[in-house]
């Protein structure tokens, strides 16, 4: 399995995708990156909800477990405040986005869809397919976070003080992309879950990517 998804990564790197590449090229101004971001947000405010859904189809405590620490983790490990929501709020205000503006902001249609194909593809799809989808996302959302905070860093649009949210995904994002994983990983002999997990694998990717190009 990890060969298939290295294979996969290699296939799709970040920095060839629409909006990185024009992140990494300087081609985009902070306006737009400030209206691309917030465009982002409601994305993470509904990342949770599919993982509810998976959660409630797995079979044992221990493997519901795994995906619940990944919920809580997501809700601020008790400290609802620092749920990552409430941080990626901070951090929009801290890159310069008006408190009205993301108040009274509309739900993006990039957003929108890419919440929607979660709470769908979990409910429809074989929970080895979810599992995937889910665990590919959190992984390519690591090395997006750390390509973001390099280039807020080197832009000095923010600094290693206020550099808020993607300081702690590009390290908490791996560990919840392995929970999922794991959850997985030991059933890729098997022909038929493989199948379920290579699709998983492959709609993950594309959802997460399509997001980002979509995004402008």
């Amino acid at each position: 399995m990890k060969t298939f998804i290295r294979t996969l990564k290699q296939k799709t790197p970040i920095h060839k995708n629409y909006y990185f590449a024009k992140l990494r090229n300087d081609e985009l101004t902070l306006e737009e990156f400030q209206k691309s971001q917030l465009n982002f947000f409601d994305a993470v405010l509904s990342f949770t909800k599919p993982m509810f859904i998976i959660s409630s189809k797995l079979d044992s405590y221990e493997q519901r477990l795994l995906v619940l620490e990944n919920i809580f983790e997501e809700h601020g490990n008790g400290d609802i405040t620092k749920n990552h929501g409430n941080t990626f709020e901070e951090y929009l205000i801290l890159l310069g986005v008006n408190k009205k503006e993301i108040k009274n902001r509309r739900v993006n249609k990039s957003s929108q869809n890419f919440n929607l194909s979660l709470i769908e593809y979990s409910q429809k799809e074989s929970t080895y397919f979810s599992l995937a989808m889910m665990g590919i996302i959190e992984e390519r959302y690591s090395e997006m976070s750390k390509l973001i905070s390099e280039k807020l860093l080197k832009n000095k649009w923010l600094t290693e003080e206020t550099l808020v949210h993607y300081k702690v995904h590009e390290k908490l994002d791996i560990e919840h992309a392995e929970s999922f994983y794991h959850l997985i990983s030991s059933k890729w002999l098997d022909k038929n879950i493989r199948n379920d997990i290579k699709k998983g694998l492959l709609f993950g990717n594309n959802l997460i990517l399509n997001l980002y190009t979509d995004l402008l």
